[in-house]
């Protein structure tokens, strides 16, 4: 996802986005033509900020019991070997430099509504964008923790060894749960057999439950601006820092010196046309007439 969002604007020049993992298909949940339909239809009729999705959480054949049972972060948590809760509340107390006695688990209703799973959903370009936006940074401070553990090359979010080839894969399926609902996204569960809708966690129910101040654009346009700031002035906080390879290094700092050195490139330009001119006139050069 990082890879296309960096190209995006060259690859993909549509107004909405949207993954359908190959897990899908092997689970039986992957769109069916007439589902397909009924998602192309609302995405054209649809001009608000909607996530549709249709493989949910909880679903994974290795959970036992009664998925009812199961909060959002205990589920994740089975997803995760155990450590998804620990392992995001500080990583979330990582990048927003949260003191030791805040609260860093965003949370999240045990409301009887399903959630998004194995990267199937599609949402308006623009939030996707901000949706990387979020995540790269998330992923950062996930890292970093990585990095100062005891462990460095050990993913502190898996069991096995395929799980830790894919270290952030199955957060990061996690993770646009609790990105769309705390930027209140409205989040849409399509049935990926009969194409029937339905509103999951509806927004007027989350009043008072959205953590929304660390999900405001504004404040996530300004760290990113920082980190890109920090990347581009070579000042590194740690020495295998992901952030910047994981997409594209732009603050107002580089649209400046881009723009300075244009204009010096153009500047070059006229006075190199003019000293030609000039050596011209010195060395008693003259156009002749054309036809003459």
């Amino acid at each position: 996802m990082f890879s296309i969002a960096i190209r995006v604007d060259g690859i993909h020049k549509r107004p909405w986005i949207g993954f359908q993992s190959w897990h899908a298909a092997g689970r039986k949940v992957s769109l069916s033509f007439k589902a397909e339909k009924v998602l192309e239809e609302k995405t054209q009729e649809e001009n608000k900020d909607v996530m549709y999705f249709w493989a949910r959480l909880g679903i994974d054949g290795g959970v036992t019991g009664s998925n009812e049972e199961l909060s959002f972060w205990s589920m994740c948590d089975v997803l995760n070997g155990g450590h998804c809760r620990t392992a995001f509340e500080d990583a979330f107390r990582q990048m927003y430099g949260l003191p030791s006695y805040l609260e860093a688990l965003p949370p999240m209703p045990q409301d009887g509504g399903h959630w998004s799973a194995l990267h199937s959903w599609v949402m308006p370009t623009p939030s996707f964008l901000e949706f990387i936006m979020f995540s790269r940074m998330f992923v950062d401070s996930l890292d970093a923790l990585q990095s100062n553990s005891s462990q460095v090359n050990k993913c502190l979010l898996s069991l096995t060894v395929l799980e830790e080839k894919h270290c952030y894969c199955r957060i990061m399926e996690v993770l646009v749960n609790v990105w769309a609902y705390h930027s209140a996204r409205k989040m849409v569960y399509i049935d990926p057999h009969t194409g029937s809708v339905e509103e999951q966690h509806p927004i007027k129910q989350r009043k008072g439950i959205t953590w929304k101040k660390y999900f405001n654009l504004t404040v996530l346009k300004s760290m990113d601006e920082d980190l890109a700031e920090a990347a581009d002035d070579g000042d590194h906080p740690r020495e295998r820092w992901l952030w910047p390879l994981t997409g594209e290094v732009h603050w107002q700092g580089i649209y400046e010196r881009e723009r300075e050195e244009r204009y010096r490139i153009k500047m070059d330009k006229k006075r190199k046309i003019k000293e030609k001119l000039v050596e011209r006139l010195k060395s008693g050069y003259k156009q002749k007439p054309l036809g003459g």
